[in-house]
């Protein structure tokens, strides 16, 4: 299991580890690896690529979850998370324009619970 599906057992559990200096960038695997195909087959491609669909706080996070899950424990955060940090709704334009669709952070935890009940990590 990876650090990113750590993360969301335990938030399923009712962690309330706020993460305060953690950037949330959401990201499908299969959106990188699409991002990656990609950019590797169009030549004018250049420079960085930012492949997130999202900038969220933990919290915002936590909170979909919740909403999502709420057969879960899942910690509701009454404070901001990660001050400073600017969300952003927006997925990045570069990769967008290159034909890119970015999976939605909703469909990002659904497919991550749905994998973590799958391999029986969480009930």
């Amino acid at each position: 299991m990876n650090a990113s599906m750590a993360m969301i057992v335990k938030l399923l559990q009712g962690n309330n580890e706020e993460y305060r200096n953690f950037f949330m960038g959401c990201a499908h695997v299969k959106d990188i690896a699409k991002g990656q195909i990609l950019l590797y087959e169009t030549p004018s491609a250049s420079g960085r690529h930012l492949c997130v669909e999202t900038i969220a706080h933990w919290s915002d996070f936590a909170a979909l979850t919740a909403k999502l899950y709420p057969e879960y424990n899942v910690h509701k955060f009454t404070s901001v998370t990660q001050p400073g940090l600017v969300r952003v709704g927006s997925p990045p334009k570069k990769l967008s324009a290159l034909g890119l669709q970015f999976t939605s952070m909703e469909e990002i935890i659904k497919d991550c619970v749905s994998t973590l009940r799958e391999k029986g990590l969480v009930s």
